[in-house]
């Protein structure tokens, strides 16, 4: 996977902020290129604990963005967000677009139950997530670790905001191998 060098965060208002600020410093740590994309088409984003960023890129201009050069998409949890990406159909249409370009989708928190089991993204694919949201993801597919990869399907998720270390250094170690996530990690 190391042809391509971009990973995407799709960002809005009310997002969690450790789980979106630890993607972005791991991944940078790493020389991943980081794109916030705002959901919302609004610059400044207000995660769910204050912490203000800046998006880089609209979704409406997301065609701009070449996907050959995309490694992954991240959804941070938070539960406003995670309401707001579960209905938005230009998310979900990048999403579907994303998956059936086999490349990764990283989900944490809320989103993995409230985005990709509500919207049947993943229908066999294993994951994990909030805890307090296991009921919305099918008894089938639940998996209780706090991390969980299923490769077969390029689906990365995560229970919550004290897994999100781990999440990036695994999203790393996926992407850029195990060397890498190690020395990252031993830099933390």
């Amino acid at each position: 996977m190391t042809k391509y060098n971009s990973v995407l965060i799709f960002v809005t208002d009310g997002i969690e902020d450790i789980e979106t600020v630890s993607s972005i410093d791991i991944l940078t740590r790493s020389n991943i290129n980081v794109i916030l994309v705002s959901v919302n088409n609004i610059r400044e984003i207000t995660c769910a604990h204050g912490t203000k960023i800046i998006s880089d890129i609209f979704l409406n201009n997301i065609e701009n963005i070449n996907i050959k050069n995309i490694a992954a998409i991240i959804l941070p949890g938070g539960l406003q967000a995670s309401k707001y990406f579960q209905k938005n159909y230009f998310l979900l249409k990048y999403l579907k677009e994303i998956k059936n370009s086999n490349r990764i989708i990283g989900a944490i928190c809320a989103s993995p139950a409230m985005v990709i089991s509500s919207n049947n993204l993943f229908p066999n694919a294993k994951m994990t997530g909030y805890l307090g949201l296991k009921h919305l993801i099918p008894n089938k597919q639940w998996v209780k670790n706090p991390i969980y990869w299923d490769d077969k399907y390029k689906l990365l998720t995560g229970q919550s905001v004290k897994y999100a270390i781990k999440f990036n250094l695994k999203l790393v170690q996926i992407i850029l191998g195990k060397e890498k996530s190690r020395k990252i990690e031993n830099e933390l």
